[in-house]
C-alpha cells in the first residue's frame, strides 16, 4: 500500500442530515473562515478519493493486460483538478447514478467556493444573521463533500481495492500508522510511552 494516499474522516452519509452539533454553532468571523477552510478540506479529501480510485483502476487494468507500469499511477491524478478527475472516473461511476449526481453537485459547489464565494458573498460578513446563513451554507457544503466521498468510496473505490486484496481494515491501519508518525513528528508528548502500555 506504499502508493495509496489515505485521507480519512468518519462515515456520516447514512445519517441524513449530518448532525449540526459536529460543527461550532458560533457565527462570528472566525467561524465562517474555519467552516470555509473545512469545506475546502473536505472537497480535497474527495479529490484524493478520486485519485486513489483512478490509480487503483489503472493498476488493476495493467495487471489484467500484463502491462508493467512505468509511471506512478497517482502522479497524473494529483496534477488534475476535480472536474478532470470526475471526467476520467466516468467509466467507474456511471453504474451509480447517485454517485454521478453527488459528484456533479460537489464539483459545482467546489468551483463556486474556490472561484466565487468570497467575491459574491463577502458583504454578508457584516451582519450576524447573514453570517449565520453563510455558516449554514458552508456546513451544507461540508455534508455534501463528505457524503459524496463516502458513497464513492463504498460503491467504487472499496470494490477496486478488494480486487487488489486491500481491505477497509488495511486502509484504516495505514491511516493509523500515518497518524502516529505525524504525531511523533509534531506532538510527541501526546503519544503513550512503552511504560504506559504495560
Amino acid at each position: 500500500m506504499d502508493g495509496l494516499y489515505v485521507v480519512r474522516h468518519e462515515p456520516t452519509w447514512r445519517e441524513e442530515p449530518e448532525p449540526d452539533d459536529e460543527y461550532d454553532s458560533d457565527t462570528d468571523h472566525k467561524t465562517v473562515y474555519a467552516l470555509f477552510g473545512l469545506a475546502i478540506f473536505k472537497a480535497n479529501v474527495l479529490e484524493h478519493t478520486l485519485v486513489n480510485t483512478l490509480a487503483m483502476a489503472r493498476i488493476i487494468t495493467a495487471e489484467e493486460q500484463g502491462e508493467r507500469l512505468i509511471r506512478d499511477p497517482w502522479a497524473q491524478g494529483f496534477k488534475d483538478m476535480m472536474g478532470k478527475l470526475i471526467k476520467r472516473a466516468e467509466p467507474y461511476v456511471s453504474a451509480y447514478p447517485e454517485v454521478v449526481d453527488d459528484l456533479t453537485s460537489s464539483l459545482k459547489r467546489r468551483n463556486f467556493l474556490v472561484h466565487h464565494f468570497w467575491r459574491e458573498r463577502i458583504q454578508e460578513m457584516v451582519d450576524e444573521s447573514s453570517r449565520a446563513k453563510l455558516c449554514a451554507d458552508l456546513k451544507a457544503d461540508c455534508r455534501l463533500f463528505t457524503q459524496t466521498d463516502e458513497r464513492l468510496t463504498e460503491r467504487v473505490f472499496d470494490p477496486l481495492a478488494r480486487q487488489r486484496g486491500i481491505t477497509p481494515e488495511m486502509i484504516q491501519a495505514q491511516f493509523e500508522k500515518e497518524r502516529r508518525e505525524a504525531m511523533k513528528r509534531y506532538e510527541p508528548d501526546l503519544l503513550p510511552t512503552e511504560d504506559d502500555s504495560v
